[in-house]
């Protein structure tokens, strides 16, 4: 499991480089954006580890989705969202809390779409 979630960050950090690069020039890339590397997964990896949801081969899934989801989001910030809307601060906290809430709700509704 340790070896998941270290792939999973580093999986993380460079899908997400390329966001990094173009909010970087534009002064759009906070503090909160990098913590979204670790903080979904850890999330995650600790719900499993307490036994929250039901336990199944959906795991990998769960994981896939949440690495796959969070370069997504950011990079969907960086090149649609700060276009759109003057305050690029507002945006990114907007998928900072989904990027927090999806880890549980992965957890409690993937599971129930495989039994």
């Amino acid at each position: 499991m340790a070896i998941l979630y270290l792939y999973s960050v580093i999986l993380i950090m460079l899908l997400s480089s390329v966001a990094w690069v173009f909010a970087r020039r534009y002064d759009t890339w906070f503090d909160w954006d990098w913590l979204l590397c670790v903080l979904p997964t850890s999330i995650w990896f600790i719900l499993i580890s307490k036994g929250v949801g039901p336990y199944n081969e959906s795991f990998v899934i769960e994981v896939a989705a949440i690495t796959g989801l969070i370069p997504l989001l950011l990079t969907f910030r960086v090149f649609v969202l700060d276009k759109l809307f003057s305050s690029a601060k507002n945006s990114s906290l907007f998928i900072f809390v989904i990027c927090i809430i999806s880890p549980v709700v992965f957890r409690f509704t993937v599971p129930l779409f495989l039994t």
